[in-house]
């Protein structure tokens, strides 16, 4: 797999990668999946609704029980009226976590990057960056960021390059440890180093269950292989058998 290369002077070029990082099959499913459990971790769970014991509306008795021709009612406070409480609302301590294995992480992060392998561009001179905003705007023009969500993925954590990139519009700035599908899909422009696939590649090596289930799964597809390439022989021997049976039988009568 090549992904694009722009220098500082905006020369382009083309440098070769994991295909196992940018040329996967990519899970929709499982990427599907990723995406809600992080969304659903940012909530902060603390939304509440007040109930008619809680809203601040008189408890006196509306109107009287009967003559009226009205249904009874106790208090304006019902959550049939309008400025009444809520029921079955909110109650301000739900529980939004959701959890992803460590191998679906790092599957749904591979296909995130395999989807996104066109959008991604690998600049060095990022790691160079001094502090000066002015300098990272420059550099980051040939990709177009000032119009596009851009993602810049670091080798680790730089303070100067971070210092750079923050106050530029629509930037954000994560490490190869700390990036996550999020991150990935909601990017329009993803721009890293050399050093940082490096790291991505160490960090989404196969677990090891993984590894064995991937080598039980190959084995199971070599010997199924070599069972359906024997069945014919099988067949053949025993049509062949077949034939000299009867052969026999009508040589005998």
């Amino acid at each position: 797999m090549k992904l694009n290369t722009i220098s500082k002077t905006g020369a382009k070029g083309t440098v070769t990668v994991s295909d196992r990082l940018f040329a996967a099959k990519v899970n929709k499913t499982l990427l599907n999946q990723a995406v809600r459990v992080y969304l659903s971790n940012l909530r902060q769970g603390t939304s509440k609704t007040q109930t008619r014991g809680e809203v601040s509306r008189t408890k006196k008795k509306w109107f009287r029980q009967k003559g009226t021709g009205n249904a009874r009612h106790g208090a304006r406070s019902a959550p049939i009226f309008v400025g009444g409480g809520v029921a079955h609302g909110p109650k301000g301590n739900q529980n939004w976590s959701r959890k992803l294995t460590t191998s679906m992480k790092q599957r749904a992060l591979i296909s995130a990057l395999s989807a996104q392998a066109e959008n991604c561009f690998v600049i060095d001179e990022i790691e160079e960056l001094n502090g000066k905003t002015k300098t990272a705007a420059e550099l980051l023009k040939n990709v177009d960021y000032l119009n596009n969500r851009t993602l810049v993925v670091l080798p680790s954590r730089l303070p100067s390059v971070e210092q750079s990139l923050r106050n530029l519009q629509s930037v954000l700035v994560k490490s190869a440890a700390d990036v996550n599908v999020l991150d990935v899909s909601a990017a329009n422009i993803i721009v890293l180093t050399k050093v940082a696939i490096k790291a991505l590649e160490e960090r989404l090596q196969p677990t090891k269950k993984a590894a064995a289930q991937s080598q039980k799964a190959t084995v199971e597809v070599e010997t199924k292989a070599k069972t359906t390439a024997a069945k014919p022989k099988s067949a053949a021997k025993k049509a062949s058998t077949t034939a000299k049976k009867s052969t026999a039988k009508k040589a005998e009568k």
